[in-house]
């Protein structure tokens, strides 16, 4: 980077040594880099940084008075607004995963892939947290799943109807092929799923959901969750407890979507367990409901 700089002030500068560069050859050098090297403004952000370590060093060997990059502020990275699926993705992954897993009831690579990504969905939980569960954290009474997050630091997540007959489902053949294990997702040797294994496991249900042209990763799930949760109404600070996150200006990056009035009520909010809500209004609707 610095080799940049040198070359930028021999031939933009007419061989101006660095040791005389001043401020505007700086914002100029900045210029440059954007419009004939197109470099992003993280990379930008980064020569910068570079730049300024180097003349501190120069100024502290008595090599130089004053630094280019002092009247210099800080480039402020653009940050990238989270990744997601649509709703109708989310439904289109997990209802194949569903139809697999009922497909043979026996199945325990397809049970257990469909209550992963339902659980991944319904908790927002991170790779390396659903990877570390343990069957002990799930509470089916309370529909709460204990989260060992960053830092040790613990924290119940609720989930929902849809991630709880997948669970069920998978527990039952679980229970009699790995009964020794007290880890909630396992492999076929009975060992606890890697994030790197759970990886593989998303890319393989993507492909068979047939969804094509978008990147998909487990860490996707956590974003979608966030996002459908946000749009439906829920409230923030309740997505930051379930995320997990130490400030709420991180979870503020969820908040791209327009999204109405906040609910704090969980069912109500999420996408799969909104069908069951609305399933017994149909009920009701057509006179079947019981008071």
């Amino acid at each position: 980077m610095i080799a940049q700089f040198i070359e930028f002030l021999r031939t933009e500068k007419k061989g101006k040594s660095f040791l005389s560069a001043t401020s505007q050859d700086a914002r100029d050098f900045f210029v440059y880099l954007k419009v004939h090297r197109q470099l992003k403004r993280i990379s930008q952000a980064h020569r910068a940084s570079a730049l300024r370590s180097f003349y501190r060093f120069l100024r502290r060997r008595g090599f130089v008075t004053l630094s280019p990059c002092d009247t210099i502020g800080r480039l402020r990275v653009e940050k990238k607004l989270p990744q997601f699926l649509t709703s109708q993705e989310i439904s289109r992954i997990l209802e194949t995963l569903k139809e697999k897993g009922r497909e043979d009831s026996k199945d325990f690579k397809a049970l257990r892939n469909w209550a992963l990504l339902e659980t991944l969905y319904a908790s927002g939980m991170r790779v390396s947290e659903i990877a570390s569960l343990k069957v002990r954290d799930v509470d089916f009474s309370k529909m709460m799943i204990r989260v060992r997050g960053k830092g040790g630091k613990e924290r119940l997540v609720p989930f929902n109807e849809a991630s709880k007959e997948a669970l069920l489902s998978y527990l039952k053949v679980r229970s009699a092929v790995f009964p020794e294990s007290p880890f909630l997702f396992l492999n076929h040797r009975g060992n606890p799923l890697t994030p790197r294994g759970i990886r593989k496991i998303v890319d393989n249900s993507t492909l068979l959901a047939g969804i094509e042209g978008k990147k998909v990763f487990p860490h996707i799930f956590r974003h979608s969750f966030a996002t459908h949760f946000l749009s439906g109404g829920g409230e923030l600070r309740v997505i930051q407890e379930a995320l997990g996150h130490s400030s709420l200006s991180t979870t503020q990056m969820y908040t791209h979507l327009d999204w109405d009035k906040m609910r704090k009520v969980y069912d109500s909010t999420h996408p799969h367990a909104v069908k069951k809500v609305k399933k017994e209004d149909d009920t009701c609707n057509n006179g079947d409901c019981r008071s």
